[in-house]
């Protein structure tokens, strides 16, 4: 469970949840952010968090996080927040593309 502990600090980051960085670092974690997203829908290339983040996807979508601890769990529904409310096209593929079926 490290691996999902390095992402959801990550994209905690790059999403702004802890709301500092400014209007650039907003930008550039903006970017990386997006970056991520695509790498997670096999539609970019991936870099090591990229590579993360679609392992624990199936997890945290596919299995609802059951394997999280309450603060892993804590983060992804944070997490799930922001990237809905940020990019729901890309939050609706995630699930379609993570969800078991």
């Amino acid at each position: 469970m490290n691996n999902l502990t390095t992402v959801f600090f990550v994209l905690a980051v790059f999403c702004g949840v802890n709301g500092q960085g400014g209007p650039r670092g907003a930008l550039t974690g903006r970017n990386y952010m997006e970056r991520q997203l695509l790498c997670a829908l096999e539609k970019g290339p991936c870099d090591v968090l990229g590579n993360q983040i679609k392992g624990a996807l199936p997890e945290i979508i596919g299995n609802n996080c059951r394997a999280c601890d309450p603060k892993q769990r804590s983060n992804a529904r944070k997490m799930a927040n922001v990237i809905r409310e940020r990019y729901p096209e890309v939050w609706n593929a995630l699930v379609e593309k993570y969800s078991r079926a």
